[in-house]
């Protein structure tokens, strides 16, 4: 009589042979809920300071590591271009440290108390530029300015939408020019896959330049609280 053969239940399993899908965990579920959250309070953030969407103006009660804000050129003798689509209008107070220029966003909350300790605050269209070497760098241009620098400057940021170039200083006629790359030098550039309001948060919030509190470390410098 032949023997049945008995099936080894305690042979190894190789684990490669098996998956097992793991279930969700309250810490996957916790991540997933902070990260919408924060986009979302990122966007809500960036859109009640913008001025140029419908309805926003007196609508509140009253891939890159860091982009650079400044009021000169994208870079030094650099060629560059402009971002197509990134142009918000946001209300901006400058303030000067030794022989740079910072600029501030401000909160539409804030506006009127920094004006009652005289300090303005004029709005902006932003320009996200990146040079040939990779630096990205916000152009804030003064709205409805008669500055013939401001004027050009802004001309030069809209040529480079579509092709590269540079900016150069005309001081005997007061103005900016712009000096074209030659043809193929350089190709289209690539742009981070990133919302507009994490550009904003990476160039304001994360460096304390957004006055959205009284609290805020320069509105106490300017009102003579900082001490």
């Amino acid at each position: 009589m032949a023997k049945s053969k008995l099936l080894d239940t305690t042979a190894a399993i190789d684990p490669i042979d098996i998956a097992v899908e793991q279930p969700e965990t309250d810490d996957d579920r916790k991540l997933k809920l902070v990260t919408s959250e924060t986009l979302d309070e990122d966007e809500r953030e960036f859109n009640k300071l913008r001025k140029d969407l419908p309805g926003v103006k007196g609508a509140s009660a009253a891939g890159i590591v860091a982009i650079n804000v400044s009021n000169k050129t994208p870079g030094k003798n650099e060629f560059f271009r402009t971002h197509p689509d990134f142009r918000p209008i946001v209300p901006l107070v400058d303030h000067e440290v030794g022989m740079e220029k910072q600029f501030f966003a401000v909160d539409d909350g804030m506006i009127m108390p920094l004006a009652s300790i005289g300090i303005t605050v004029s709005d902006h269209t932003l320009y996200l530029t990146i040079t040939a070497a990779g630096a990205f760098k916000i152009i804030p241009i003064l709205r409805d300015s008669d500055n013939e620098f401001t004027r050009t400057k802004e001309l030069g940021l809209l040529d480079a939408v579509k092709g590269w170039f540079r900016l150069y200083t005309d001081r005997a006629n007061g103005n900016y020019k712009v000096y074209p790359a030659p043809d193929g030098r350089y190709a289209e550039p690539i742009w981070p896959a990133i919302k507009p309001a994490k550009i904003f948060r990476l160039a304001f919030r994360d460096k304390g330049r957004l006055i959205d509190s009284p609290e805020h470390p320069l509105f106490k410098k300017w009102a003579g609280r900082d001490r």
